[in-house]
């Protein structure tokens, strides 16, 4: 009995053995971590980390599956270029991500942006510019004879009659009056000068002014008591301005021949500048004038530029001359015994 049980167990061992080896070596069993292939157990193999390789070819797989992938090629890279949050695996692939310029047409990191989405380098940003549209200048450009040029487009086209004048101002002011009910009915002389005429006519920087309304108030006496006043309204404008840019300046100057007869005693400069520059901001945008409400909006002149954006807060949307003098008469109201 004892030698039977004896060789029992000497049978359930010779069984045993084998088996454990075999499950003990399944469960050795490596696969790749990259290509999926089975690791025999006496292979040569990579191990990084928590991970297993049957080849370098596979680590190194691996390894560049975790470096930045470049957002224009989709290229994984070592060294190359991060901007706004994406990722560039060369200079090349980087400068697909600048905007070209309007004018060189080179891409470039840093400019400025003219009116809706045209670009200028930083280079091109420096260069004499139009003294009508702002690009820069090239050899067609058209001198005027008082210190400006003007590019072959602006030229083009530019307002350069008196009686081209008349006939935009005339056809600027009815559409004022209709889109925006601001009207006045006294008659106004036109004219169109050169910088050196408005620099003599200006209290301000002639350099600068691109126009300039001007009232008078002519009293006639009799024994030196007043009997009657007449009154004098003129707008002069520059010449060689392209038309888009010389209607927002024209929209500019009626605004405050319009203030002259509603709100006269309104004299703050960033006010007065402010509202104006609005006016025409409101028509240049009501036309689609291009550049024209880009230029004030950039403005950075204290006057000019910050009166803008403090009246066209103000003005929020108001959108007809009868709103924008209640809003200017709670904002500065009349002295006392004012008409």
């Amino acid at each position: 009995m004892m030698l039977k049980r004896f060789f029992c167990l000497l049978l359930a061992f010779a069984l045993f053995f084998p088996l454990c080896g075999r499950v003990f070596a399944a469960r050795n069993v490596m696969t790749c971590d990259w290509c999926g292939k089975k690791i025999s157990s006496n292979a040569s193999f990579l191990r990084s980390e928590d991970k297993n390789f049957c080849s370098e070819k596979c680590f190194n797989q691996y390894a560049e599956s975790l470096l930045p992938v470049c957002d224009v090629c989709g290229r994984h890279f070592k060294e190359g270029f991060t901007s706004d949050g994406k990722n560039y695996c060369s200079k090349a692939c980087l400068e697909t991500s600048f905007r070209e310029c309007c004018h060189c047409h080179r891409r470039e990191p840093s400019g400025v942006i003219i009116g809706e989405n045209l670009f200028l380098c930083s280079y091109c940003k420096e260069l004499p510019a139009c003294a009508s549209c702002q690009m820069p200048l090239d050899k067609f450009a058209k001198d005027l004879g008082d210190g400006r040029s003007i590019c072959r487009d602006c030229a083009r086209d530019a307002v350069s009659s008196q009686s081209e004048m008349d006939s935009l101002m005339k056809t600027l002011r009815q559409e004022l009056a209709d889109k925006f009910k601001m009207r006045t009915d006294h008659d106004i002389k036109y004219e169109l000068c050169s910088r050196n005429t408005l620099k003599k006519e200006s209290d301000r920087d002639g350099e600068r002014e691109l126009g300039l309304f001007v009232f008078n108030r002519n009293t006639l006496t009799f024994f030196n008591r007043p009997i009657r006043s007449k009154d004098e309204f003129r707008i002069l404008i520059l010449n060689g301005l392209a038309p888009d840019f010389f209607r927002g300046v024209a929209a500019h100057e009626l605004a405050h021949d319009w203030m002259q007869e509603n709100v006269p005693h309104i004299d703050d400069p960033q006010m007065r500048e402010g509202f104006a520059e609005f006016v025409s901001w409101a028509y240049a945008k009501e036309e689609k004038l291009d550049r024209v409400p880009w230029r004030m909006e950039q403005n950075t002149d204290p006057v000019y530029g910050d009166g803008f954006r403090k009246v066209r807060d103000m003005m929020g949307e108001a959108r007809t001359a009868y709103e924008w003098k209640k809003i200017l008469l709670k904002a500065c109201p009349a002295p006392a015994g004012a008409k």
